[in-house]
């Protein structure tokens, strides 16, 4: 960080990750001339992915349909935790403490 600005996407030596957690449950009035609100997630997924953010995705006791929107949105299986209780949530934000320490680009 420069000033307190983060680092530009093309920054070398650098990574954008996005953690997203939440139970799955879509509990707003969407607009239905928009498609459905898994398709607005997803379509959000595509275009974060798109800039080369990686996402990690943590379904904490999520429902099915949320699992599935959040594994969608994940950058792969790797980047995807479904945790079932404190424990394994803990376990699974040291594993993303340590794969966002460990992430090199390379050209």
């Amino acid at each position: 960080m420069v000033g307190g600005a983060p680092l530009a996407y093309d920054e070398p030596d650098s990574a954008k990750a996005l953690i997203l957690m939440t139970d799955g449950s879509f509990n707003a009035t969407i607009n239905n001339s928009q498609g459905s609100s898994t398709w607005q997630a997803q379509q959000l997924c595509d275009n974060i992915k798109n800039t080369g953010v990686i996402i990690y995705s943590v379904a904490f006791q999520a429902p099915q349909s949320g699992e599935d929107v959040l594994n969608y949105c994940s950058s792969g299986p790797e980047f995807f935790f479904n945790p079932d209780n404190g424990q394994e949530l803990t376990q699974a934000y040291k594993a993303i403490a340590t794969s966002i320490s460990d992430l090199r680009l390379t050209q």
